[in-house]
């Protein structure tokens, strides 16, 4: 028999846990810990209980790479695997996730060899943390899919789905990012946010980008219902239509409509533009617009992206009470490039807020260095998990 102690945390002043384990019953030598890391493939294989809080190093480099310092981050981490630290897992995966960013391969690899010799099995793959990692190049924005859901009357232009087409638009670097849009229950829009969402998916349509629409068809037809030739109201959804017809590919129909916008505005439309073939080649198949099924709703998740910053970041309008449409909630973070501080400090009494209302949150692909941070301003270790 062995006793697993997990010593109180100095900062977070956590109760220290004492457990009895059976070393025969699970297979293991005395002295080996485990850990659920919750990120990356490989690192499912690393299992460490970890509920006496963060080591130090974990939450200096956590704190550095919140600041924007990710080589001083880096380098804390490098002097913890000289000392205690090295026997916890989440200290080396943090490195790896900072050395995927900073595309260092050969940093990554040269700590893959160090990893095996340590904990005796498999590294992590470059492969898998260089592509999963959302910071590497900036180029995880552009290989995730974020599906966002746009519903009912939109009144709000600080919506987070609207936020986030803009911030999107506005990206001079990288490839053209891929978005998954269901607007199967968009009833209307006023004039700030038809024209704030018609003009930022004109700018991502002309950067090439690829954005499946579920309920094009459907929801172009009902918006375009309630506008009539002459009324000159609605001029934000006016041009949502036009740009909505302009993803579908429909060239008679956005004729038809121009016209009518011209004579109630009395001002030039826009015109037709040609669609990329990769963008012709997400058109929401016409069988999905008929209906909602329950299962469209099952995959319905908040997700953020870019850098989180501050007390009043848009991404925390997400977890208002207002604004929760489902339970489980579940937060996407696989495009987050960073959160610093104040904001990640604002997250965690966002979700204790939710699950005081009994509703369970769950946030999924937060690498490594992230998911620390967080957990250090107050997120339960045990919300976060992988995709």
């Amino acid at each position: 028999m062995a006793f697993k102690i997990f010593p109180k945390s100095s900062k977070s002043g956590s109760a220290a846990k004492l457990e009895l384990v059976d070393d025969n019953a699970r297979g293991t030598r005395p002295g080996d810990t485990e850990t659920s890391l919750n990120w990356a493939p490989h690192a499912s294989r690393i299992e460490v209980e970890e509920e006496g809080g963060l080591s130090p190093s974990l939450e200096n480099a956590s704190l550095m790479f919140a600041h924007g310092n990710e080589t001083a981050a880096k380098a804390a981490l490098v002097h913890a695997l000289d000392t205690t630290e090295r026997s916890q897992p989440m200290v080396w995966m943090c490195l790896f996730d900072l050395y995927a960013r900073s595309n260092d391969r050969t940093a990554f690899e040269e700590l893959a060899l160090r990893f095996v010799v340590q904990f005796e099995r498999s590294a992590p793959a470059w492969d898998e943390m260089a592509g999963a990692s959302s910071a590497n190049a900036n180029s995880a924005n552009t290989r995730a899919k974020p599906k966002s859901l746009l519903r009912g009357e939109l009144t709000d232009p600080q919506a987070p789905v609207i936020a986030a087409l803009i911030e999107a638009s506005k990206r001079k670097d990288g490839a053209p990012p891929r978005f998954d849009l269901d607007i199967v229950d968009l009833d209307g829009a006023n004039d700030v946010c038809g024209m704030l969402l018609a003009g930022s998916l004109a700018s991502l349509r002309r950067k090439g980008a690829v954005i499946s629409i579920r309920g094009l068809d459907a929801t172009t037809r009902r918006l375009a219902a309630g506008l009539q030739a002459g009324q000159a109201a609605r001029k934000g959804q006016w041009y949502l239509v036009l740009e909505l017809l302009q993803w579908s590919a429909q060239p008679q129909m956005f004729e038809d409509r121009a016209v009518d916008f011209a004579v109630t505005f009395e001002i030039s439309p826009p015109s037709m533009e040609p669609l990329t073939p990769l963008q012709r080649s997400a058109l929401t198949v016409r069988a999905a617009d008929v209906a909602t099924t329950d299962e469209a709703l099952v995959n319905d998740r908040i997700v953020w992206i870019g850098e989180l910053k501050g007390p009043a970041d848009n991404c925390l309008k997400t977890l208002s009470l207002e604004a929760i449409t489902t339970n489980p909630v579940l937060i996407d973070m696989r495009g987050v490039l960073r959160v610093d501080f104040v904001c990640g400090g604002a997250i965690a009494n966002g979700i204790t807020r939710l699950m005081a209302q009994a509703i369970d949150v769950r946030v999924v692909s937060a690498t490594p260095i992230i998911q620390t941070l967080l957990q250090m301003t107050g997120t339960p270790a045990g919300l976060f998990a992988k995709a």
